[in-house]
């Protein structure tokens, strides 16, 4: 950002800032306008000034060699009009900033049926996913600590398990969670029939959108066994295959600090971390949790990652205090 522009733009909102903080107005008789609505008026004018500093470039999503498929990132734009609106018809004295998002002029879905095991690394974001045939026991203190921390995750949820545990699939999609698929009885995918396959599939999301209301558009295949029926079957049905980037290999049990420290070495923009309902993953979410946060990162879903939503936006009011 331009040091010169970033300069002018404090200097400015700052005076906007302090003079309706303290409600100052021109003593020039009954026809003075309130000071704080002069400087309101002069902020506006710098409306594309903001919107060229603050305002994000989408990203195109790609193929990688590597990675397979890369989704896109959607980009933000001032909407100086509406913003001009919004601004004057606000009563606090401060500038009200509105933004529009800007798709991706290539996006995940126009491009070939791919798996996914990353988001893009322009955004210091990661996405944590939650794998669910089993440990419906430690699933509820999961929550709790999510809530606590206001983390959304991405719940990828067996059939089986959906019918055996209703009311507990129903309370992840009530806390806002993000819910995709993770087959029925845990197959290996590969070693099925079309016919099983679909029958994975439809049957699976059918489960899933009875009990919890919600419609799948993912699935993460059981022990990421998966081969490229998979990939174009779910494309077929507007839906997207998720691995990962990176493993805590909860699922055997490991002591807490190993489950963190493999979650530490994965912590990279754009990272999907694979996790599982255990007793040692239960005590070392908080501590992921933390380091997500103190390590400025943002966590988002998977669902977010594949529709390519951001996940910070810029500010909304400008305040002394921005």
């Amino acid at each position: 950002m331009n040091v010169k522009r970033l300069h002018n733009m404090r200097t400015a909102l700052a005076a906007l800032s302090v003079i309706g903080l303290f409600g100052s107005y021109s003593a020039f008789g009954s026809d003075a306008r309130p000071a704080a609505a002069s400087q309101q008026e002069q902020a506006l004018h710098k409306l594309d000034q903001y919107g060229e500093e603050m305002s994000t470039t989408p990203v195109d999503a790609r193929i990688d060699r590597v990675w397979r498929l890369v989704p896109g990132l959607a980009g933000w734009t001032l909407d100086e009009g509406a913003s001009r609106v919004a601004t004057k018809a606000s009563t606090d004295g401060k500038l009200h900033l509105v933004w529009k998002p800007v798709r991706p002029a290539v996006s995940a879905a126009s491009l070939r049926a791919e798996p996914i095991y990353r988001g893009p690394s322009t955004e210091k974001s990661i996405a944590l996913m939650v794998n669910v045939s089993w440990g419906e026991e430690y699933v509820p203190a999961m929550l709790k600590t999510f809530e606590k921390y206001g983390v959304r995750a991405t719940f990828f949820l067996d059939g089986q398990w959906v019918k055996a545990h209703p009311d507990l699939a129903k309370q992840i999609e009530r806390e806002g969670h993000a819910i995709g698929s993770h087959g029925t009885g845990h197959p290996d995918f590969r070693r099925l029939t079309r016919h099983q396959l679909v029958g994975q599939l439809d049957g699976t999301n059918a489960t899933i959108e009875r009990i919890t209301g919600k419609p799948v558009r993912i699935i993460a295949p059981p022990a990421g066994a998966y081969d490229e029926r998979l990939v174009t079957l779910a494309k077929e049905r507007g839906m997207y295959t998720i691995l990962w980037t990176a493993d805590t290999v909860d699922w055997r049990r490991p002591p807490a600090d190993q489950i963190v420290a493999r979650a530490k070495r994965g912590l990279t923009p754009g990272c999907l971390l694979l996790m599982h309902p255990t007793q040692p993953t239960v005590q070392a979410l908080p501590q992921i949790l933390k380091l997500i946060e103190t390590s400025g990162y943002h966590a988002k879903t998977v669902e977010d990652v594949v529709f390519e939503r951001p996940a910070v936006k810029p500010p909304s009011v400008l305040s002394v205090m921005d």
